[in-house]
């Protein structure tokens, strides 16, 4: 109602407290809304964590696809200091000897001398370096190789009276050219020298300098005095030399950088990385045991359902810390029996003791063994029910798998299995090998729980009316707004209705007053 009430200046009834008291019985449908709405909220929000968390453990699953976590290898070189290396995780375990390191592959270069002191800021046209066409320009023709031996060739135009540095940013900018160059003012000298190592011009000069206006040679990196060719890494291994154009490369899965020439032999030692794979998977394990203790947790959770959400008259009759104890019942519980939880989490212990398509077998004494189940390998589910299917890790026999047979301990996690046949009738025929491995699997459960949960409660920052409990929540503030609109009307006829009553006994005081005046007269 607007404008100022005033109550209770007849009458003497603090009608404000007493239409609170009648509105407050009033309210009770609204708190009973409000109650809902926090409830479906914790609902909502409790399958969003749970969602956040199978995310997490898809994208481990997914980083758990790379070989690189069963079959990493560990290199070491006999002498760093000439010969330094590293193995991925296909590189052939055993070793290999470098003989000796003959060179290093070193960049081509040209030198360009102008007049000793003379500063990168003075002009082409007085550096001499080039001639003057008759627009006044300067055309340096350039000529080189890429890094793979393919021919490059730019001609870069400038004016006569723009500088030596300028002209070596305009080196520098030409990407295609892949050159460095650098102008020195105290030797007068322009060094050109290319990024890339290695001899690129097999049949000449890796760089020529042309001065285009004549078609004039400058300098070329094969001048003995002025030019540098580039040089190969040269190396013997068995007793055959071999070179390369740099001195990183890959060779047989190892990525091997010769440091410094040498005639003693540098051995390279390559061998399977047991720990960091196991350690690999212990990380997944860990993640995937994480969740199912979250899923868990949340469909055995106690519910309190003498702990309602509190209402606002509620929350303000009790203390902070009670507010807090009450809700940590009120909210316990919203995810117990939970559907899409317990089908994932059976879904989850399904895949641990399926048979997996490996089609891998390896020799164990006179034995063919076919590599299938996950327990083979010493990862197994836990005695302890209460556990909920979390899964534990025989380490030493895990480790003697990933020493022995790690292709196999890949195949089980990341094989990817035939599709099912369907027959002409209509019936699935599973695949009779098995199914596919076990992060695959945990890939796709978790695909699908999620798939479930956000239908109902949407992913984070969804509209709330393309999910299920988001649509009931606007359905509840549409409900909540049509209840408050009908209590301020139903406020306001309280207080018309002691307006009306405060203003019939003021009439009767007034009456009576006058009466008594009379009488007294």
């Amino acid at each position: 109602m607007a404008g100022l009430r005033i109550s209770g200046l007849a009458s003497g009834i603090d009608t404000e407290t007493m239409i609170k008291q009648l509105m407050q019985a009033e309210r009770a449908p609204v708190d009973r809304l409000a109650q809902k709405k926090q409830t479906l909220t914790w609902q909502r929000d409790a399958y969003r964590e749970m969602n956040r968390g199978l995310l997490d453990l898809r994208t481990a699953a997914s980083d758990m696809l790379l070989s690189k976590n069963y079959m990493s290898k560990t290199v070491t070189s006999s002498d760093t200091s000439k010969v330094s290396v590293t193995a991925s995780s296909t590189a052939t375990t055993g070793s290999v000897t470098i003989d000796k390191v003959g060179q290093l592959a070193s960049s081509a270069s040209v030198t360009m001398k102008t007049v000793p002191g003379q500063a990168g800021s003075a002009t082409l046209a007085d550096s001499g370096l080039f001639t003057v066409d008759g627009n006044g320009k300067v055309n340096v023709q350039i000529n080189t190789f890429s890094a793979d031996g393919t021919a490059v060739s730019e001609t870069l135009s400038l004016d006569s009276t723009q500088t030596l540095t300028d002209l070596t940013a305009a080196i520098n900018s030409k990407t295609s050219l892949g050159m460095s160059a650098v102008y020195n003012d105290l030797t007068g000298k322009l060094v050109i020298t290319k990024t890339s190592t290695g001899k690129l011009n097999p049949s000449g000069a890796d760089i020529s300098i042309t001065d285009a206006n004549t078609a004039t040679e400058k300098v070329n990196s094969a001048d003995p005095v002025l030019g540098k060719d580039g040089k190969n890494a040269k190396y013997t291994i068995g007793g055959q030399e071999l070179e390369q154009r740099t001195n990183t490369f890959t060779q047989n899965g190892l990525t091997i950088t010769l440091n410094g020439a040498s005639d003693s032999p540098v051995t390279l030692n390559t061998k399977v990385d047991t720990q960091a794979n196991f350690d690999s998977i212990k990380k997944f394990i860990d993640k995937y045991n994480e969740m199912i203790d979250k899923m868990n947790s949340k469909v055995r959770e106690e519910k309190y359902r003498d702990f309602q959400p509190l209402t606002d008259a509620q929350r303000k009759e009790l203390s902070e810390d009670q507010v807090k104890k009450w809700e940590e019942k009120a909210i316990s519980g919203v995810l117990r029996n939970d559907n899409f939880l317990r089908n994932g989490i059976n879904q989850f212990r399904s895949a641990i003791s399926s048979k997996i398509d490996t089609g891998y077998t390896y020799q164990s004494g006179t034995d063919t063994v076919a590599l299938n189940y996950m327990s083979q390998i010493g990862i197994t589910t836990t005695s302890d029910f209460r556990d909920g299917g979390k899964l534990k890790i025989d380490e030493t026999k895990l480790k003697k798998m990933l020493e022995e047979q790690p292709e196999g301990v890949y195949k089980l996690f990341t094989v990817d299995a035939p599709n099912p046949v369907t027959n002409p009738d209509g019936s699935v025929t599973p695949n009779p090998g098995g199914l596919d491995g076990f992060v695959r699997q945990i890939q796709g459960f978790s695909n699908i729980i999620r798939e479930k949960i956000s239908k109902v409660a949407g992913l984070d920052g969804a509209i709330a009316t393309t999910y299920r409990l988001g649509k009931s929540l606007a359905d509840v503030d549409k409900s909540m707004l049509s209840w408050e609109e009908r209590l301020a009307k139903k406020e306001n006829a309280y207080y018309r209705r002691f307006a009306a009553m405060e203003q019939a006994m003021n009439q009767a005081n007034s009456q009576s007053a006058t009466l008594a005046n009379y009488l007294g007269q």
